[in-house]
């Protein structure tokens, strides 16, 4: 049964007038990673380095706060909640399910940014990126973890979609760049451990702060891997619960 149910989410969510444009804007980071080239034309490590840190790792907040609205929001704006949860399967299952597909379908987009950008800048060599596997399982965690992040937001926030874009393009693009401890709070942050992007040149003072690197922070992988991992096994255990315990209804006023 969960096996079933993640495929039927999957395909939901991978219907094409929800996924065309994400594979778009990804493959739009080969031109923008051809023109980066021969602006900055800095060592391909550097180069590829700040456009995964600046576009690529917020394209992962960015496509998981739009799937986890549509995991129970938009069902519940769209009125079809009803239909979702008169099924005879318990609510842990259907949630946990529809959580897996969406970070599956954000990890799948986010897959195809890193090839583009690997491309832009070493060409098909993808055995010359030294940074590309790490990127890769940067993504696997950090679809999980935004997903089950924005999933709690809209569990228990209405119209959470404003707070998981708030948090994602201010609070991520922000937090790391502060000195003292706030980047604990931050995903992001822990996905740069896990990366190991090489510093940037100080030089480049607005690409450091947009890559997050412009403050103090002084996380490992060996960090970063714990604490999110339990994040996530928290926020996914934390929403199963409200999920279960809390009634969810059609919105009258989200027409």
């Amino acid at each position: 049964m969960p096996l079933f149910l993640y495929t039927l989410a999957l395909r939901d969510f991978l219907r094409p007038r929800r996924i065309v444009v994400w594979i778009l804007v990804a493959l739009s980071l080969l031109a923008l990673g051809l023109v980066w080239r021969s602006v900055y034309a800095g060592s391909p490590r550097e180069d590829y380095a700040s456009l995964s840190s600046i576009f690529v790792f917020r394209l992962i907040a960015l496509s998981s706060a739009i799937f986890a609205t549509a995991i129970v929001t938009q069902e519940v704006e769209q009125k079809t909640i009803v239909y979702l949860l008169t099924r005879p399967i318990p609510r842990w299952q259907l949630l946990a399910s529809r959580m897996l597909a969406a970070a599956t379908v954000v990890f799948g987009v986010t897959v195809l940014a890193i090839l583009a950008t690997s491309i832009a800048i070493y060409g098909f060599r993808f055995g010359s990126n030294p940074l590309l596997v790490n990127d890769l399982k940067a993504a696997a965690v950090g679809s999980l973890a935004y997903v089950s992040l924005f999933t709690m937001f809209t569990l228990v926030i209405n119209r959470a979609m404003v707070v998981c874009l708030i948090y994602a393009f201010l609070w991520e693009v922000g937090i790391p760049n502060f000195s003292g401890d706030l980047f604990y709070t931050s995903i992001f942050s822990y996905l740069q451990a896990i990366a190991e992007h090489p510093a940037l040149p100080t030089q480049q003072m607005l690409v450091s702060a947009l890559a997050g690197q412009g403050g103090d922070a002084a996380l490992v992988a060996g960090t970063a891997w714990p604490v999110l991992l339990i994040l996530i096994g928290s926020l996914t255990g934390l929403a199963m619960w409200w999920f279960t315990h809390f009634e969810y209804v059609p919105r009258e006023d989200a027409e």
